[in-house]
């Protein structure tokens, strides 16, 4: 049987999205799905501590009935107890083993910026296997374009073939993302005080679909795998180039930050925005770690 799926529950939230997404991948991956309750180091229980009101108990029970609702998925409920929500929920995963943890971006900036939210971020940090990050709202939906943020690195490559894998397992088109830096070149509007247009220069931006390409063939050969795959080459801020294309990918995979302990998720600049404002799932990897969704689609690929 594949890894399991951890989600983070909130007992307090409305939004259903984590669960969502949660319930559907652990269908598709045929992975067992275990659904934690931590409320800010009280369990989130009736029968431990009553202080946490009705409307907490009856969200935890809704939460077990609509698990029994589904009956192709094997499910749990675990209402843990720990001095914070993220502490709870960083064990779970480590003390199952987990194939992917499941988070949601709920909060907001004070001037309404969207931010990832102090629990899901510390979650992230320093989690030892990929985290998926649920945009509020999410409904659902079949899986049929996925993603890659890539660069010629060895976290783009990690990303590139968790997509591979990912596509290949489902059927999706692939899309592989590289977004070049504003500061390779600009061409000067000839318009009086208008912004600068950007471009690629013709030479680097064959030299970057190349090693895409290369990159995506040797992806291929390794895992045996025919997928429809399309190179994207833009140019510009790396985090508003990726955000510019989650409204038409049903999920975006990319690496962590490039520093850090090995087998860990670390948020850089651009994953904490782009996570905090997809408006698709994104699956962010730990770095070091050479298949890091195998343990997770195990079942699809036996």
């Amino acid at each position: 049987m594949s890894a399991p799926i951890v989600v983070g529950h909130d007992p307090h939230s409305t939004d259903d999205a984590p669960m969502q997404f949660g319930v559907a991948a652990a269908r598709f991956a045929g992975a067992p799905l275990i659904v934690v309750a931590v409320h800010g180091g009280r369990l989130a229980h009736r029968h431990a501590h009553t202080e946490l009101g009705a409307a907490a108990d009856d969200e935890i029970d809704g939460v077990r009935a609509r698990l029994e609702r589904e009956p192709d998925v094997t499910s749990e409920l675990r209402v843990v107890e720990a001095h914070s929500a993220a502490r709870g929920l960083v064990d779970a995963l480590e003390g199952v083993d987990a194939g992917l943890g499941v988070v949601g971006v709920t909060s907001r900036g004070a001037v309404g910026q969207k931010v990832i939210g102090s629990t899901a971020e510390r979650v992230i940090h320093g989690a030892p296997c990929p985290i998926a990050v649920v945009p509020h709202g999410f409904a659902g939906g079949e899986l049929r374009t996925v993603g890659v943020a890539f660069t010629s690195s060895p976290e783009g490559e990690q990303a590139l073939r968790s997509g591979v894998a990912l596509a290949q397992a489902t059927g999706a088109a692939l899309r592989v993302i590289t977004v070049l830096q504003e500061q390779l070149g600009t061409l000067g509007s000839n318009r009086p005080g208008a912004r600068a247009m950007q471009q690629i220069p013709e030479e680097l931006a064959a030299e970057h679909h190349i090693a895409g390409r290369a990159a995506v063939d040797a992806a291929f050969a390794e895992s045996g795998a025919e997928v429809e795959a399309e190179i994207e080459l833009i140019y510009g801020d790396p985090a508003e180039g990726l955000l510019g294309f989650t409204g038409s990918l049903d999920l975006l995979v990319m690496g962590s930050r490039a520093y850090g302990p090995r087998r860990a998720v670390l948020l850089g600049g651009v994953s904490r925005r782009v996570t905090a404002e997809t408006r698709c799932p994104v699956v962010v990897l730990p770095r070091g770690s050479e298949h890091p969704l195998r343990e997770l689609l195990a079942e699809r690929t036996a």
